[in-house]
């Protein structure tokens, strides 16, 4: 009988320890299980979304003769100073001299017959008829001087207002064609910022009084490698989509920076607050990656993500779970900033599960 026992302890410890090794809550206190952490930085963190954008002067003029012509004068370079009225360039105004010419002397042979009419007309030696003929003959030949004379006026381009030459795609003694532009100008002290904006954020943002732009977007643009943001306001937007890119133009515009130096033709980069769509939710938005939500609490239907804190335990905080984009899985719940998550495993992990954060090894 002894030896029948002593056979059969063996087999009895053995199905001891492969008893303890089925229950969970003593697996468990055997062993902490790793876990991958993510800690949580601030919400709505791709609300702010990032657009290239491109810096236009705000008041930009091409300027052009209103008849063509070969250009005997160009009295500016790129990046010339010019005030209001200053001359930037001729054209030939011979033939146009010319047509002045003969139509001042039209005109004062019109004048001096109309007052030997007017005269003759006092003493009665020629009828009204004729005396309002060469009435009518003097008022054509003075329309066509003056037009003549407009004409000689636009054989000079003048600056609009002070500003500076951006361009002069011409050279001297060119011809020019009418409307072919001679320069461009630019007025400093205000710029413009052009983006584009893609139809899947103009469609989420609400309509202010029948406009779908207003005070819930917040811009601020950065230039070049600048690391400061300047805010700008909305100048003007397209209401059809360029039919390449299915996006829509949007111009800014700001006053000129003091401690940056900007030109036409810039690069710059235009942030947008995205955060005021989000007005409408009673919490936060938080950006996590999709395994780190599970469905294995005591509710199947309730999503719940665990959250470490401490000394080997964590805990479940029920969450609602929103749409999926390309930053992970939108999530609302009593989540904060500096929370740490666990983000693989979850559906293995229980209340009473101990964790150790995994940390990974130097070289791997």
């Amino acid at each position: 009988m002894q030896v029948t026992l002593l056979r059969l302890l063996p087999v009895a410890l053995a199905m001891l320890v492969l008893m303890g090794c089925n229950d969970p809550q003593a697996q468990q206190e055997m062993s902490a299980r790793p876990i991958k952490l993510m800690t949580l930085e601030s919400a709505n963190t791709a609300a702010l979304r990032q657009f290239p954008a491109r810096v236009e002067a705000s008041t930009r003029s091409n300027l052009s003769f209103r008849m063509a012509g070969e250009l005997i004068e160009l009295n500016v370079i790129p990046g010339q100073q010019v005030q209001a009225g200053d001359v930037i360039a001729r054209i030939d105004n011979r033939t146009v001299q010319s047509e002045l010419d003969s139509a001042r002397s039209r005109l004062g042979l019109a004048k001096a017959t109309l007052d030997r009419m007017r005269y003759t007309l006092e003493r009665g030696a020629v009828s009204q008829s004729q005396f309002d003929e060469a009435e009518s003959e003097w008022r054509a030949a003075r329309a066509i001087f003056e037009q003549a004379e407009e004409q000689v006026t636009h054989t000079q381009l003048r600056a609009p207002y002070d500003g500076v030459i951006a361009q002069v795609p011409v050279d001297n003694r060119q011809f020019v064609q009418v409307q072919e532009t001679v320069a461009v100008i630019q007025q400093p002290g205000q710029l413009d910022v052009v983006f584009h904006l893609p139809e899947q954020i103009v469609q989420r943002i609400p309509r202010n009084n029948g406009h779908p732009f207003g005070d819930d977007l917040v811009f601020e643009v950065r230039f070049g490698n600048s690391v400061n943001l300047y805010p700008a306001e909305l100048a003007s937007y397209t209401t059809q989509a360029s039919a390449q890119s299915l996006s829509y133009e949007i111009k800014l515009t700001l006053p000129q920076p003091d401690d940056i130096t900007l030109l036409d033709g810039m690069s710059a980069t235009v942030r947008l607050d995205l955060s005021r769509l989000h007005s409408d939710q009673a919490q936060p938005l938080w950006h996590l990656p999709p395994e780190a939500v599970s469905y294995s609490g005591d509710n199947p239907s309730q999503a719940q993500v665990w959250r470490y804190v401490g000394a080997e335990q964590v805990e479940a905080v029920p969450v609602e779970v929103n749409r999926l984009t390309s930053n992970g899985l939108e999530v609302s719940g009593e989540l904060r900033a500096g929370d740490r998550i666990v983000t693989a495993g979850t559906h293995q992990i229980q209340a009473y599960t101990k964790v150790i954060p995994w940390v990974k090894e130097q070289g791997l």
